[in-house]
């Protein structure tokens, strides 16, 4: 029989040096239950916005803190009845020492069923979606939201950018103007990850393409058509350093998993050469890893022993053609990457650090984090441990996001240029 007990909620720490964090929005109210991976609530530090995820399914039972009060790492933030181990969460049952809540003033309003009311002027929303308003000039004030009570989000900002795109086709503002403005914010290179191919970005650079982005995605050493070999992580970091050196201006590096590792240290050299970094599901940012997966994708001998692997990618990654699929075993099955996954991880434990790097690279660079709420092979939690200044964002896909939801992707990537 299963059994439901009530613990307290931790403020999480969002970076290495995080020692308080301020509460900006709930996201669910007293009495509503969550889903694992289902936002509970917004949380401010330094320049980080977040949404804080639920590690496992459950209700909220007392909020102890309100928007904008200021909260110790590890203090109790709410109280919340779930039949599920939470990482991170120590066994404290809410009865034992009740929390001392913050000034009533400061609480939400849940003396109804009325939503509480934003401050005047102010309109319910994510983060992200506040922040793809005010990059491509969107008035939250007119919009309807779609999302949990109201609450704008980022594909609701997406849909009234691509109706005023497909609108603004009058003489002096064409399409094409989007485009041109879009060329001159600069290059993307892409990075792909362990294992995988610069085909893998196929279907996202064709979207930026269409607005006129210049991208470029090489195969790395030990990948592909790439006949330079990599049995070390330096090898793979020098090679996309003389890459970018050889730039005469500065490009948008996006790196994908063990390629966001290899992309955030030769960012890290290369400063002046790198306008913005995003990371996509990056590795070396907690200490677990599906090692089954490293180690089963450099040793993979046959098709079938390799869809197993990619099914752990996500539902897209799944659907791939029989042809395909054969091409890459008989790749795999060179060996090419044994060496390397061996550096990259021993059983679940990565062997690699790419935080160390971000702290010194966010002050300078801006650096973008994705996770995907469904990640098979690196976990979403690993967003908490970022450095303060990197944005993070959990979105709804595996370990490939880029395949699974390509049009988020784009939003994100031009966003930022």
């Amino acid at each position: 029989m299963t059994t439901v007990t009530q613990v307290k909620l931790p403020m999480p720490r969002l970076g290495e040096t995080m020692e308080q964090g301020t509460i900006s929005t709930w996201l669910v109210k007293t009495g509503e239950t969550f889903a694992r991976g289902d936002p509970l609530l917004e949380l401010e530090t330094d320049k980080t916005l977040v949404e804080y995820p639920a590690l496992g399914a459950g209700k909220l039972i007392e909020m102890l803190v309100g928007p904008g009060d200021v909260v110790d790492v590890g203090a109790p933030i709410a109280i919340i009845e779930t039949a599920e181990a939470w990482d991170g969460i120590a066994d404290s049952p809410a009865s034992e020492e009740p929390a001392e809540k913050a000034p009533a003033a400061s609480l939400p309003d849940t003396s109804s069923d009325a939503d509480a009311r934003p401050e005047a002027g102010q309109r319910r929303a994510t983060p992200l979606a506040r922040r793809l308003a005010r990059e491509g000039g969107v008035d939250l004030s007119v919009l309807q939201g779609t999302g949990r009570r109201g609450r704008i989000e980022a594909r609701d900002v997406r849909s009234a950018i691509e109706a005023s795109t497909h609108t603004d086709t009058q003489p002096g503002t064409p399409v094409a103007a989007h485009a041109n403005a879009a060329a001159d914010s600069g290059p993307v290179l892409f990075i792909h990850g362990f294992a995988g191919l610069g085909s893998n970005w196929e279907k996202l650079r064709a979207r930026l393409q269409k607005v006129g982005l210049k991208t470029e995605a090489p195969d790395m050493p030990g990948h592909g058509r790439n006949a330079a070999e990599a049995n070390s992580v330096e090898e793979c970091v020098a090679w996309l350093g003389d890459w970018l050196s050889a730039q005469d201006r500065p490009v948008h590096l996006v790196g994908h998993s063990f390629g966001a590792h290899v992309a955030a240290l030769a960012a890290n050299r290369t400063r002046s050469k790198v306008s913005r970094l995003t990371l996509v599901a990056p590795a070396g940012c907690g200490h677990d890893i599906n090692g089954g997966f490293v180690h089963g994708m450099a040793h993979t001998r046959t098709a079938g022993e390799l869809l197993h692997l990619l099914r752990l990618l996500g539902p897209e990654a799944s659907r791939l053609p029989a042809d395909a699929v054969g091409t890459m075993a008989t790749e795999l099955a060179k060996g090419r990457l044994q060496t390397l996954a061996g550096v990259i991880a021993r059983g679940d434990t990565q062997l690699i650090d790419t935080i160390a790097a971000l702290g010194a690279l966010s002050e300078d660079v801006p650096v973008r984090a994705i996770f995907g709420s469904a990640d098979s092979i690196i976990a979403k939690e690993h967003m908490f441990n970022m450095p303060p200044r990197v944005a993070s964002h959990i979105v709804p896909t595996g370990h490939m996001p880029h395949w699974d939801d390509p049009a988020l992707l784009e939003s994100l990537i031009r966003g930022s240029n």
